[in-house]
């Protein structure tokens, strides 16, 4: 591993550089734009993409594209190029099909052990489970996708108690089990499929393997992070992840800067010019000035430790206990979180209002328009923009 360390240099250089880290960052996400050419290679660049909220997240793979519609995003969904599942930690997200079954294999045992008190406490046993996913073989066999509810009646016919969260836990398990994955969406309805039906079968990757391939993809599409942030985000222990840096070598750079060891792939050219570009005069003109990301974005739920590099200021930590009421998402300025946006329906248009942390120059409310007709032209309505300042 190549490792560089700032060692005993001023405040202010040690902010300039973690600036330039979390430029960096935004990079690998994607998010300075040019990175990636259709949804599944943003699925395939992030490895994981967190996906709780079914129509915001569309969104996140969307915003990575220079032009990509909602349409686009479920047509990735509708051929099984991704799916959405719960993998890596006991939320829903989008992988590639083709990455699904070694990463179950991976972590589902984390996630398993995590999930076991919620099991219990609603006396769900290994025989429910067993009898309820051969249940959801037999209803899904022959390329049948279906809603929630339309599995809660079949499994309920078939004399299954899926009363309160028993329905919940039991599509949970035949998803970490590899039984089942979204299907086609029905409007704005997820769909389960049977994944055998859906991801091509593929040799199993030993531990080893898996865990050096993981941690690689994640440093490509969320690097410069630290070893507790990948441990958070994928639920396994530090030990296999500190034999994977050390198996790995130079392919991984590091560098100590404020106490934390952040870590990315040494040979990431495209990261690596984005900051060069920023450090022009004009800035990086390749990227927009302002993004509109909504709450669950990879750029906060891709990190632990070292989240407060784009947002030193806490502004995630006061959104994220409102989110399950009406949600605020968030403003991204650069490398650096500068406020609030949400939106309403207004007729035939999206009423977007941006409550952003400093004045806005004419040039910014015009970037910010911009950005507003992106998101609603994903949405394929008109704009109405509102402007605060916090």
């Amino acid at each position: 591993m190549r490792c560089t360390s700032l060692g005993s240099i001023s405040a202010s250089s040690v902010e300039g550089r973690r600036q330039e880290l979390a430029y960096q960052r935004c990079a690998s996400q994607g998010l300075t734009r040019g990175r990636y050419s259709d949804v599944a290679e943003v699925v395939e660049g992030l490895l994981g993409v967190q996906a709780q909220e079914l129509g915001p997240s569309r969104w996140s793979l969307a915003q990575r594209l220079r032009s990509a519609t909602d349409d686009d995003v479920r047509a990735a969904i509708a051929s099984g190029a991704i799916v959405r599942v719960h993998v890596l930690r006991p939320t829903w997200h989008y992988v590639l099909g083709a990455d699904l079954r070694w990463l179950q294999a991976l972590t589902r045992g984390a996630v398993k052990r995590g999930s076991a008190s919620w099991y219990r406490n609603h006396g769900v046993d290994e025989r429910f489970l067993a009898a309820t996913a051969q249940t959801l073989v037999d209803t899904l066999s022959g390329g049948r996708h279906l809603t929630r509810d339309e599995l809660r009646e079949a499994l309920g016919a078939a004399g299954h108690d899926v009363s309160g969260q028993r329905l919940t836990i039991a599509l949970f398990d035949a998803e970490l089990e590899t039984v089942v994955c979204s299907g086609p969406m029905t409007g704005r309805h997820h769909t389960y499929a049977l994944v055998d039906e859906r991801v091509p079968p593929s040799a199993p990757v030993p531990d080893d393997e898996a865990t050096a391939r993981l941690m690689t993809r994640y440093l490509r599409g969320h690097g410069p992070a630290s070893l507790d942030d990948l441990r958070w985000w994928c639920n396994l222990t530090l030990a296999p992840m500190r034999a994977a840096v050390a198996a790995l070598g130079d392919v991984v750079s590091s560098e100590e800067v404020d106490g934390v060891t952040y870590l990315w792939l040494s040979a990431d050219e495209h990261a690596a010019e984005a900051v060069q570009r920023r450090a022009r005069p004009a800035g990086d003109a390749e990227a927009p000035r302002f993004q509109l990301l909504e709450v669950f974005d990879e750029l906060f739920t891709g990190y632990r430790q070292t989240r407060g590099l784009v947002d030193p200021d806490g502004e995630y930590g006061s959104v994220l206990p409102l989110a399950y009421t009406p949600l605020p998402h968030l403003l991204l300025e650069g490398e650096r979180l500068a406020g609030q946006w949400r939106t309403d329906r207004s007729g035939a248009s999206l009423r977007f209002t941006v409550t952003a942390t400093r004045p806005l120059s004419r040039e910014d409310e015009a970037a910010l328009l911009a950005e507003a007709r992106r998101y609603a032209a994903f949405n394929g309505r008109a704009v109405e923009l509102v402007l605060l300042t916090a």
